[in-house]
Formats: C-alpha cells, structure tokens, sequence
C-alpha cells in the first residue's frame, strides 16, 4: 500500500513539473500591436486638405515590421514607407493641387502583408490665396523690429501701410517677407497700423496684419530713498520717508559738483585706493531700523537705482558704491572675482548674485536698477535698461547688520560688521534711489531714457 501511494505522489510532482513548464510558453505568445494615429481633425479614415503644397502626419505604433503604401495620384508620395517596433511619423507628401478639380489617393498601412489601415484623401482643388503672418503682432513703446512672411501662389505681391506710414518703415524684403521697423512711440497713447498685403494682378487677394504699439510707460516716483547732494557736501533725502542722509563721516576726499549732464550735483570720491575697510570716513550713510517704514516697504519688495561712473578700468576687487550688506542686505557691486557689475540681495536664507557680464569703463556712466519681486519670486538685474540677470527667489529679506546693532545705507562705501566702511568707491555718484515696489522692464527701460 505505502508503495502505491509513493508511486501516485511521484507521478504526480512529474506532472506539476510538466505544468510548470507550459505556463512561461503561453504567456510570452503575444498578438503584435499597430496602430495608426489618422492626422488631427480627420472624419475617421477621411482625411480632407487645402489644394495648398504640404504635407500630412500620421503616427504609427507598432511592436513588429510594417509597409506603408500610397495609391490613387502622383501627387501624392511617402518618404518614409516601412518601419519597426516603436513610434514612427510616416509624412503623406502633397504637392499643390493645380489641377482644377478635387483629387483622391490613398494611404495603406500593412503588417504581415495584410492591409490593416486604410485612409481616403481628398485634395481640394488650389485656389489663389495670399496669407500674411502673423496676423497680429505688438511692438514695445520703444520700438522694435518685426517680420511678416508672406505666403502666396501669386506671381507678386505688395502692401500698403494706410495709417503706419508714419512710424513703420520697411528695412529689408525677400520674395517671402519683409521685416518693418517701428520708431519709439512719443505720442502718449496707444497706435495701430494695418498694414494690407494684396497680389499685385489680382488685388482682390488680400490679407491684413495688425500692428500694435504699446503706450511709453512712465517713469517710477514711489521713492522710499531719493538721495539729493547739495553744493555744501551735506545731503538729503527727498522721498516722502524723508529719511537721514549723514554727512558726518565724510573727509577731504569726497567732493560735490555739478553735472550738466543730469541737471543735479554728483558725489565725488576722489581717494585712489579702492576697497579699502575699516574706514572712518569717507562716505555718507543713511541709517535705518528693521522696524522703521523704510525696512517694511523693502522687506515685501522693492527697486534700486543707482548711475555712477568709475575713475578707474575695472578690476577684479569687491568694490561698493552704494549698498547695504553685511550679513545679509542689498547692494550693487564690483564682483570680486571678474569686477563686474554685479547685484546682491539676500532672501530666504542666501546670497541671490545676478552677474551682469558687463565690466564697467573707465569714465562712463551706467545706469543700474536692481529689483526683488517678493510676490513672484524674482530678482532681477537692468544695466543701462537691458535686462542682464534673472534669479528666482523664495522666502523673506535678510536685513544687514552690525557688531552694534546698526544698519544703514552707505554711499562711497558699504557697512562693516563694526560699524565701520568697507569696499569704498573710486568715481562719482550721480543717483542712488530705492523705490516702493519692483519695476517692470518698461519702467526700468522710461528711467533709463531721461539718464541716457
């Protein structure tokens, strides 16, 4: 008995064996898979185009080989007639149909020499046209240069400018397009042109473009900071905060003059040694406290301007003309490492850098405007109204500060952590301003022009 049951348990473990085996073998037999992705808009195998040249996608997947076929025109052809496993584009090329009349072909997908897709094309016959593009294009107040392509099967083509006479000119044309300039807009309101592209020999074949020009923005004046240098060295603000401009600190080396340029005086730091710290005088600092209105208003975002030139080639040295960093803060700056123009702002926790790739020339005014963007998260850097820096930005402003529990703004120098200058400036300063809110490129862009 017990032999006979051992058998039976033998027998059956060598069938579950035998199971086993059979199970990998039907899983892995697969049925292949094709697909075909008929072009956007098509009425399921009908597939409907303009008489224009041109050409029409369809998508294939497939995990095996497979043929593609076109049939019913020679205006039509397929570059790309066989594939194999993956996603592949298969381009139906048409010419333009110049016919007269409707033609039809069409499009055989196969796999295994079997058809598994078909698709009927329809070419309407090509009717005159003339397409100007874009139709709609916006200018910036500061003029810009633009480009309208056009497309046609006419013999020539022209356009009129109606209205825009006045301030588009054409700069250059081809047999495809012709590229306009727009003049700086100094009407104070919004202009439109619309410009009409017609076929010279059949007039009535025509397409508009519409060009608009956005109002000049006007220059900023929500000043928290507006420093103004009188004809005595002393200084002031003349912001609504009205906040102190300290003129104690300065020595023999700091002169003010006036400067036909601007219509205002400018701040002269006339000692050659740049960079020099542990400065008792020298420069002019406005004082500040983290509680004041002045510290509320930068802390959600603000906007910094300031022209200066230097009286010196530029050099890799740390070099502050008007700033306020030390252990956080914002300031422009030479960087240290190349001497650029370079602007720092301390938010959520770290330095934001934005290095301007420009080293400034001996003698020559530039005109920066640095802004932090609390609300959208970004700084940004404009040198002579170019935007040259972009930095993405999270978290609060991280105010500067001192070994005395002081903080201030310094002209001709930047704060110490004793209280004392550093990184003092070689030139001349002509605005050092801070503004309530971030400016937009255009705002930048109407502060520069009455600089420039």
């Amino acid at each position: 008995m017990k032999r006979t049951i051992t058998i039976l348990l033998a027998l059956a473990a060598l069938g579950a064996m035998h199971s086993c085996k059979q199970v990998p073998e039907y899983y892995t037999t697969r049925v292949p898979i094709f697909r075909v992705i008929a072009p956007e808009g098509t009425d399921g195998t009908a597939v409907s185009i303009d008489g224009k040249a041109q050409s029409v996608d369809f998508t294939v997947l497939s995990t095996e080989e497979w043929k593609a076929e076109v049939s019913g025109s020679d205006a039509f052809s397929l570059p790309v007639k066989t594939g194999g496993v993956g996603k592949t584009t298969v381009s139906l090329v048409a010419a333009s149909n110049e016919s007269g009349a409707t033609r039809t072909g069409k499009v055989s997908f196969l796999m295994g020499g079997e058809t598994k897709y078909e698709f009927t094309v329809s070419q309407k016959e090509q009717l005159p046209y003339l397409d100007a593009l874009p139709a709609d294009i916006a200018v910036s107040a500061d003029g810009e240069v633009f480009t309208v392509n056009v497309d046609t099967n006419q013999s020539s083509w022209a356009y009129d400018l109606d209205d825009g006479k006045s301030w588009l000119t054409e700069t250059a044309r081809s047999e495809t397009s012709v590229t306009f300039s727009a003049a700086e807009n100094n009407t104070g309101s919004r202009r439109i042109a619309e410009i009409r592209f017609y076929a010279v020999e059949a007039p009535e074949i025509l397409s508009y473009v519409s060009v608009s020009q956005a109002i000049p923005a006007a220059p900023p004046t929500d000043y928290i900071l507006d420093v103004v240098f009188n004809d005595d060295r002393s200084a002031k603000d003349n912001s609504s905060l009205g906040m102190t401009v300290d003129a104690s600190r300065l020595d023999a080396s700091v002169a003010v003059k006036y400067n036909e340029k601007f219509g205002r005086n400018v701040a002269q730091f006339n000692n050659e040694t740049i960079a020099r710290s542990g400065l008792d005088a020298g420069y002019y600092l406005i004082p500040y406290k983290t509680g004041d209105p002045f510290a509320q208003k930068i802390a959600d975002g603000f906007s910094y301007e300031l022209v200066f030139r230097c009286y010196y080639d530029a050099t890799a040295t740390q070099v502050k003309p008007f700033s306020s960093t030390q252990a956080g803060g914002t300031g422009m700056c030479f960087r240290a490492k190349t001497g650029e123009i370079n602007f720092e702002c301390h938010v959520g926790g770290s330095w934001k850098e934005l290095y301007s790739g420009i080293l400034p020339e001996k003698n020559r005014f530039y005109h920066v405007v640095g802004t932090w963007d609390k609300t959208n998260g970004i700084c940004n850097l404009y040198v002579d109204g170019e935007l040259t820096a972009s930095v993405n930005t999270t978290g609060d402003f991280k105010f500067m500060d001192t070994s005395v529990d002081a903080r201030w703004f310094g002209i001709g120098a930047d704060p110490s952590a004793n209280d004392k200058g550093e990184a003092s400036f070689y030139g001349e300063v002509a605005i050092a301003r801070l503004y309530d809110n971030p400016m937009s490129a255009e705002e930048v862009r109407a502060l520069y022009k009455l600089v420039k």
